[in-house]
């Protein structure tokens, strides 16, 4: 004889209550992750910010050292210059 649909029912209310229940308990789970995730990605967006700002310093000071390099090549090239005009002095003295 088949079920009336009282019978179905409550058959199916305890199914409906376990499947709540995980549902649920997957949704806190969800929630757990999602949380995980979005500092993951705040440390992450910190860190490039970070990275972003050591790059542009490391080009600043790749720009200062060409600077220097240039500069110190003028120096010696002068002192040279200085140390040939003084080594003449000497010779005529």
């Amino acid at each position: 004889m088949p079920k009336n649909p009282i019978d179905k029912l409550e058959d199916l209310i305890p199914k409906l209550v376990e499947e709540t229940r995980q549902l649920r308990e997957d949704n806190q789970l969800l929630q757990k992750e999602l949380k995980a995730f979005r500092s993951d990605l705040e440390r992450s967006e910190k860190n490039g910010a970070n990275l972003q700002g050591k790059i542009e310093r490391l080009g600043e000071l790749e720009n200062v050292q060409k600077r220097l390099e240039k500069d110190q090549s003028k120096i010696r090239s002068t002192v040279k210059n200085l140390l040939a005009g003084i080594e003449k002095i000497s010779i005529a003295l």
